[in-house]
């Protein structure tokens, strides 16, 4: 009776813990449909503002490109990471493609971590940040903190006199799908925004005020919504690993359910039987002779 009493404590347990783990998987799947539904709301702006800023870029006779980008000195990166865990390789990745772009870059970088469990990695492995801060962990909280992130982080980059910004997250490629991403933003490159791959506008845009008054205020929204962007997308992709943890937890969680159950069913069959031999038995004591 011992050994069925630790077994059926073993399967209510595994049972409660596979509530816990389909309740997460569903969670972090509500989340993801969310974090697509706002990638895509705010694509129409994204494109507007990269492509008016193209055009400011063409009115000042800037031609930022890749070759350019390449002499560039000081670096300041962002890294998007996260602070909840259970979400697989998730961390590691996006650390793992800072650490490469710091060892190819030809002049310093300095990191920025969004996302306390990003900021410990790079910190242990000898690529302290110059700021932690905590990552969103949800649209709502994305909503409030991108604002104030956006303003520290720009003004940080002007106080430091980096020459280049550089974001390094899992950019969101489809459900519990993510890729590496470094993506260049701080200068803006010519050949990266919309107007280089063709015309937004029916026709040019009328500049009331001069391009050199414009770049500096566009070049903050640029900024802004490529790091809302990518808020959004590191959202979507974080949850979309822990989607596929607790998906591959909720499998292991049904195999182990599934051998206990049989090894409880085996063992309440032994005490049954066990118990049957022991009336039989006794009732056989009482029918001999004294």
């Amino acid at each position: 009776m011992a050994e069925l009493r630790e077994l059926q404590r073993k399967l209510d347990s595994i049972k409660a813990l596979r509530e816990i783990v389909n309740a997460m998987r569903n969670i972090a799947a509500i989340y993801v449909r969310r974090a697509e539904s706002a990638v895509k709301a705010i694509r129409p702006y994204t494109e507007v503002v990269e492509t008016t800023l193209g055009v400011v870029l063409d009115r000042c006779g800037i031609e930022g490109t890749e070759a350019e980008a390449e002499t560039a000195g000081d670096c300041m990166t962002l890294v998007f990471a996260s602070d909840q865990g259970l979400c697989g390789t998730y961390n590691d990745r996006v650390v793992r493609a800072a650490l490469e772009f710091k060892d190819g870059s030809r002049g310093s970088v300095e990191f920025i971590a969004i996302g306390r469990r990003g900021g410990s990695l790079l910190a242990l492995r000898g690529a302290d940040p110059i700021l932690t801060v905590s990552a969103p962990t949800s649209l709502e909280g994305i909503r409030s903190q991108v604002p104030e992130l956006s303003a520290d982080v720009f003004e940080a980059f002007l106080d430091r006199g980096a020459h280049e910004m550089v974001f390094i997250y899992n950019a969101y490629a489809g459900m519990g799908r993510s890729e590496e991403t470094v993506r260049p933003v701080l200068p803006p490159r010519r050949d990266q925004l919309g107007a280089a791959r063709g015309p937004q506008f029916r026709c040019e845009p009328i500049l009331t005020a001069s391009p050199d008054e414009l770049l500096g205020n566009l070049a903050e929204e640029y900024f802004f919504i490529q790091l809302y962007r990518a808020l959004l997308e590191d959202h979507a992709s974080e949850n979309g690993a822990r989607l596929l943890a607790m998906t591959a937890a909720s499998s292991n969680i049904d195999d182990s359910l599934a051998e206990l159950t049989k090894d409880y069913q085996s063992a309440r069959q032994d005490a049954i039987t066990g118990e049957l031999l022991d009336v039989v038995g006794g009732a056989e004591a009482l029918r001999e002779p004294v």
